[in-house]
């Protein structure tokens, strides 16, 4: 197997963060700390066009992995919740 050795500026720290998972009290499964775009279009309630446009604005952060753009959980949230009260969170340590 060949390992991918290039630095990727968006990518995730670690593979574990990566495959970090935590319950989902309303579904009962595992629910990923990272999203896909659909996913975060189903969670949040922004409208497909709208979330392409703050990932490629750099207003929401997001890593591409391979095509696929993923965004972490704690960032869609901090996201909604800056815009909710129209002041920036306090960063996650």
């Amino acid at each position: 197997m060949i390992k991918d050795t290039r630095e990727h500026r968006d990518s995730p720290e670690n593979i574990q963060e990566h495959l970090e998972t935590r319950n989902d009290k309303e579904t009962g499964r595992a629910a990923s700390a990272w999203l896909t775009p659909a996913e975060a279009v189903e969670e949040s309630g922004i409208g497909r066009t709208r979330l392409y446009s703050f990932l490629t604005s750099g207003a929401l952060p997001s890593a591409k992995v391979g095509r696929t753009r993923h965004i972490r959980r704690r960032d869609l949230e901090r996201f909604l919740e800056e815009r909710m009260t129209g002041s920036p969170a306090a960063p996650a340590k």
